[in-house]
Formats: C-alpha cells, structure tokens, sequence
C-alpha cells in the first residue's frame, strides 16, 4: 500500500522530504505517490503533478483560482480512492490541503474505507483566526507541530498533535562565526524578496531602491540575492525596469545559495515567511517586510496578528526583526532599519544569541528531528522489518 504525500510550496517540498527520510528510516522503505517538487521526487516522490499549480498568492487571487484548486482536489481525491494508501500526509498550502482532506474524508465514508489524515504543519491559528482550529479537527486525524505551543489548541478538540520540532533548528550549516561589521568595511547583506513572481513583482524594486540609499553611507555596500532558478527571469524584468540597479547585485540561484549568502552576511533585508526564522538561526541581524496588493492588505490587517507575522519573534516572543507592511514598507523606511542594523555594534552577538535560544525552543529537548518525526507516526505505520 502507497503512502500519499502532498506538498506546494519550496519549503513545503523541503519538510515533506525531511518527513519521507525520516519516516522510512524508522519504518522501512515506503511506495510514495502524490504532489510534490524537486526534493520530494529525490525522496521517491512518484508524480505525475506540478507543485507549482498549488502556489497561490494572496486572498484576491486565491478567489481568482478556486475554480482550478476545486477541481484539482476533486481529481485528486479520485487517485486517492483508487490507490487506497495506508496514509495520507499533506504538508503546507493550508487552505487547499484542508478542503481535500475533508472532500476525502466524506468519499472515504461513503466507500467505507478510510485512511489517516495527518497535515503538517499546523495552521498558525496563534497567529490570526484561532476559530479556524475548529475546521481543522473536523478535516484531520493528525497535526504534526513546528513550535511547542501549537499541540495544545488542538489536543482539546480531539486531534492528535505532535510537537515534532523544526528541522531547520537540527541543521549544522547554521554554525557560523559572528561577523562584526568594523569601521570602514564595505557591509554585505543579502536581500530576499520572497519565493513566488508576484511578491518579487512588489518587493524587489523598493528593496533595490533601499540598497541604493545605502551607498550614501556605505559607498562600497554590495548585496546578494538567492533565489530559484524558475525566479530569475522575473528578477531580471525587475533590473530591465531599473536601470543601473543591479550594480554591486549578485543574483545566485545555485544549489545552497542561500546559506552561501547568509555565511558572508552582515545583514539580511527580507520578505516575511520561512526564511525570516532561517535567516534568525543563522544568527544575521537584519530587517523584514511585506508588500502585496491593496485588497489582500486590508483583509490580512483584519485577519492577522502583526505582532506574530515574523517567525522568529513569535517564538521568542520578541522582536528579532522589526517588521515593515505595506504602505510601512517604503524604501525610506527600509533605509533606516537597515541602518540601525548596520550601526549596531551589538547587532551581530544580539542575533547570535537569538539563534542559539531559537534552537533550543526548535528541538524540545531532542537530538534528532527524525527521532521526532518517528515517534509522530508510530501506530499508523507497520514497525521497520528491515
């Protein structure tokens, strides 16, 4: 029997990976099928589907594809039924992982047949919507739980939440030494606008502009910018439109280029999203934003905790990065948190140390991530006969 897995975003495809790893370390080789990208598909992944249909950016153009998702999860939950998995795992994309699992839930009942739901991550109900677990708990059997806190707002309504810790919190390549930024050098710092075309589309060009203003006091300011190979067309449409702004740029879309960055960086002006926290375990001081369109803003100033957006400071319940939306998000005011950075003799230590806490609240005590994941998943799949 298969073990179906769904991921739809990078770092969704990167978890899902860690997740099949573990997961076969400790319970034996697995027949994988389903949705996913690069990583998975090195994992075993066997797929048919493009990661990339599931990515959607913002409220307004989620309404936009919901006729396309619908009926993707519809002819998904038809594959579903006809490879009878043991297990269902979907990883990431919330929203569309929800309504799949709970259209599957009511074809498994009506086949009377059924196979575990188990999603990660848990929904970040403690950061805007908390009614939303309620959904949640009628659509999964089991969440498995990246911060410590998230089990208990779903324990109580009957699921079975695991704390499995980060694995990006167990990741060696985050050792590195702290680079002060002494009177004269030329700072480096590494700039990243977001993983999807339209957050590049609206954040790149006011980050570019903040670079420049920097040069006014750090004349010899250079920069780098990670990103996928499939975002560098978009990032050079960006340059076309800005002359003489990729000056002192380098664009790297190699394998490890973000962490490459990061090893040479004195700061890091970035989007808001997963990369904050990587960026905060890799200990750069820094700056975080986030630009979208007018419609989306004002839903997600209804919806969202601002004081929770950044990942790293919702864990340490401190700002390690102040955080910079919309209309907030001008290239003037970029400019002066990163040179408050920058000017900080203590930036450097402060985010160090920030690091260090952050990894030990990500592993909960444990050694081994995979030990984490293996321990989750014990009871719903048949013990190693290797």
């Amino acid at each position: 029997m298969p073990v179906f897995i769904l991921a739809g975003e990078p770092s969704g495809d990167r978890l899902a990976a860690s997740l099949m790893q573990a997961i076969e370390t400790a319970h034996g080789s697995q027949q994988w099928i389903g949705v996913g990208g690069p990583a998975m598909r090195t994992a075993g992944l066997q797929t048919q589907h493009r990661m990339e249909q599931l990515t959607v950016m913002g409220f307004g153009a989620a309404l936009t594809a919901y006729p396309r998702l619908s009926a993707f999860a519809n002819r998904l939950v038809d594959e579903i039924m006809a490879a009878r998995p043991r297990l269902v795992i979907t990883v990431d994309v919330k929203g569309f992982s929800l309504r799949l699992a709970a259209r599957l839930k009511r074809r498994m009942a009506a086949a009377g047949w059924s196979a575990p739901i188990v999603h990660a991550v848990a929904p970040t109900v403690w950061a805007w919507g908390a009614w939303r677990r309620h959904r949640v708990a009628q659509s999964v059997d089991g969440l498995l739980c990246l911060f410590p806190f998230e089990p208990g707002y779903f324990t109580p309504l009957g699921v079975e939440a695991h704390f499995i810790g980060h694995p990006e919190a167990f990741n060696p390549v985050y050792d590195r030494p702290v680079r002060p930024l002494s009177s004269g050098d030329a700072p480096h710092i590494v700039i990243l606008p977001g993983s999807r075309r339209s957050e590049i589309r609206h954040m790149l060009s006011p980050m570019l502009m903040t670079l420049d203003n920097l040069r006014f006091t750090y004349p010899g300011i250079t920069a780098t910018i990670p990103t996928l190979p499939a975002m560098r067309d978009e990032i050079g449409a960006v340059f076309q439109r800005m002359p003489g702004a990729g000056a002192g740029v380098t664009v790297d879309s190699e394998e490890g280029a973000l962490f490459s960055a990061l090893g040479r960086a004195h700061a890091v002006l970035a989007a808001s999203g997963t990369v904050t926290l990587q960026t905060a375990l890799h200990g750069v001081p820094g700056a975080t934003c986030y630009i979208t369109s007018g419609v989306s803003a004002s839903i997600g100033r209804r919806l969202v905790r601002m004081d929770r957006v950044i990942l790293p400071n919702a864990i340490l319940d401190r700002q390690v990065y102040p955080f910079l939306f919309q209309e907030g998000a001008t290239p003037r005011e970029m400019t002066g948190a990163m040179l408050r950075v920058l000017g900080d003799e203590d930036a450097g230590r402060n985010a160090m140390a920030a690091a260090a806490e952050l990894r030990a609240v990500l592993r909960g005590g444990s050694a081994s991530f995979e030990d984490n994941v293996a321990r989750a998943f014990t009871g719903r799949l048949a013990p190693s006969q290797s």
